[in-house]
């Protein structure tokens, strides 16, 4: 995040999170910060008090590519939070933020938090009073400190370069924070009043944001090339230049709204992620395993591969045995020619080796004895072999397993017990793949339908038939608030449909929802649930080739 969109983002932030509650501290994974945040109710243009609103404070912290953004969809906090985060915890939740300090140039935010210093950290009788600050380091981290009134921060009053002054500040960037590595990439390929114009617009602050998407043809949200970030977020248009030419589909999207873009970019550069390396961890035990039966295969091919040799080796000893009146049964040679017929009939000469420490005749038995073993082996390694592609099928089912349950969303579970738990897709559940790449599930039966929704996180959409009995759907999310595409809610629509009451119909109205938005009935049938509140209602059409379509390419056994 450059500082510049830092600064742009912090400014819209103020007013937003002055007097909000600081409500829980999570680390969604490492490096990674979410505080919850209740936001203070704000007047409508009404007059009336608006409603108390949840939301969430992303950080995640590196010196290459941090990144900082407001949210309403609650990340998911999969592992348990590492000793610094219960610190923070410890002394910081439960306060609120009194005030909000921004110093751009170093990319930190300062949170006063209010409330009494807690006694631990009291300064000693003596030294004054003293605030506690909740530092928000884009390249350390979060962290708290205790200041004193003298040392409190102080919001950054950097010296801006006139016109004549830009190109020494591009040069001696280290004497002028505001000019920025992605400013000094720009710069030099803008005119010099162009060059003023940008640095003006930038030090009043008023300007927009300017967020870049890979797009189709069509202009619709696409994936972005594998050498290409997920998205680019500036706060000036790029110049043509500075736009790569592999990428030339992408568009423009420009706005005011700093959060709001800077949102849609969080969760393609963090949650998106995070929600990739949660299930690299959680696949990590399957794939070592996998790893390690792929060796075993190879070994075992290599036995088979001698195994046979020593099979061949039988034509040897039977025409040995032919010939074996043709030598003194001491005899002992280094080779010997004896003639065989081949398979037109015409005789040819065969040389066969012969072990100087044994006889023709002792050579002849070891090589039939060989063959023998040969054979045996070769029963043995044949069921070694079934049994060890039947451990790669079963990896291979837990790992889709793994596709369509993903992590668990307990914070409660540390990566011990992520690395160690195999998470088996049970067989009243099946697994879809949609032609967008997500992971659906659908119950078989009332049971299975409690237990696609068991295997769901949170942040997942759970969709079901209106009007009458059927399978409950569940669309599997990498993150919190990812985009869905309609092709896929449209499938997912189509396999709920194609199991309930509205199977034999042409168009099925399907209900949709936040998995978080599901709760169980205590007493009633498995599979009843209560639908606190519908995310989204679409009319599908009704398609049971899906079922074929859909299917994964490696199918389970049934």
């Amino acid at each position: 995040m450059d500082a510049h969109v830092f600064r742009a983002l912090c400014r819209a932030l103020t007013p937003r999170l002055t007097g909000a509650w600081l409500e829980k501290i999570q680390e969604p994974a490492p490096g990674v910060t979410s505080l919850a945040l209740s936001l203070p109710r704000r007047p409508s243009p009404s007059g009336d008090a608006g409603a108390s609103r949840k939301a969430w404070l992303v950080l995640r912290a590196e010196r290459k590519d941090p990144f900082l953004f407001l949210t309403t969809d609650k990340p998911a906090a999969p592992l348990s939070p590492s000793a610094p985060i219960m610190r923070l915890r410890k002394y910081a939740a439960g306060r609120r933020v009194v005030a909000l300090v921004s110093d751009f140039t170093e990319r930190r935010l300062w949170l006063l938090l209010g409330g009494e210093p807690p006694a631990e950290l009291a300064p000693r009788a003596g030294e004054g009073a003293a605030a506690l600050w909740l530092l928000l380091d884009l390249r350390e981290g979060p962290a708290l400190r205790l200041l004193g009134e003298d040392a409190c921060p102080r919001p950054a009053t950097p010296r801006w370069p006139d016109a004549p002054e830009i190109e020494d500040a591009c040069r001696e960037w280290r004497d002028w924070p505001v000019v920025t590595p992605a400013l000094r990439r720009a710069l030099p390929l803008m005119d010099v009043p162009d060059q003023a114009a940008l640095l003006e617009d930038l030090r009043l602050g008023d300007g927009d944001l300017f967020l870049y998407l890979p797009a189709d043809a069509s202009g619709a949200p696409c994936k972005a090339a594998p050498d290409a970030p997920a998205c680019l977020l500036s706060a000036w248009p790029l110049p043509p230049e500075r736009r790569p030419a592999l990428w030339p589909g992408w568009r423009e999207i420009a706005s005011d709204d700093a959060p709001a873009l800077a949102e849609r970019a969080g969760k393609l550069l963090v949650l998106a992620r995070v929600g990739r390396e949660t299930a690299a961890l959680a696949a990590a035990p399957l794939l070592r395993q996998e790893r390690r039966t792929a060796r075993l295969l190879e070994k075992l091919r290599e036995e088979e591969r001698r195994l046979r040799e020593m099979c061949e080796r039988q034509a040897d000893a039977e025409t040995l045995r032919a010939n074996l009146w043709r030598w003194p049964a001491d005899a002992r040679l280094p080779f010997v020619e004896a003639e065989e017929y081949g398979d037109d009939g015409a005789p040819r000469l065969r040389r066969i080796a012969i072990d100087p420490r044994r006889s023709v005749r002792e050579e002849m038995e070891a090589l039939f004895h060989a063959a023998r073993r040969g054979k045996r082996g070769l029963e043995h390694v044949a069921r070694r072999r079934r049994e060890l592609e039947a451990e790669m099928a079963r990896l291979e089912r837990e790992r889709r397993g793994v596709l369509a349950g993903g992590a668990p969303q307990s914070a409660s579970r540390t990566a011990d017990d992520l690395a160690g738990q195999e998470r088996r897709l049970p067989r009243n559940v099946q697994l879809f793949i949609s032609s967008d790449g997500f992971a659906l599930l659908r119950g078989r039966d009332a049971r299975g339908n409690g237990a696609a929704r068991r295997m769901a996180a949170p942040h997942d959409i759970w969709l079901h038939a209106d009007g009458g009995p059927g399978s409950h759907v569940i669309i599997r999310r990498a993150y919190a608030g990812q985009d869905v595409p309609e092709r896929t809610l449209d499938e997912a629509g189509g396999l709920a449909a194609c199991k309930s009451w509205l199977r034999d119909a042409a168009r099925a109205r399907i209900l949709y929802a936040e998995v978080r938005h599901i709760k169980p009935l205590r007493g009633a049938a498995p599979g009843t649930v209560r639908m606190d509140k519908i995310w989204l209602s679409r009319e599908v059409p009704v398609r049971p080739e899906l079922e074929t379509l859909l299917a994964p390419a490696e199918a389970a056994p049934e």
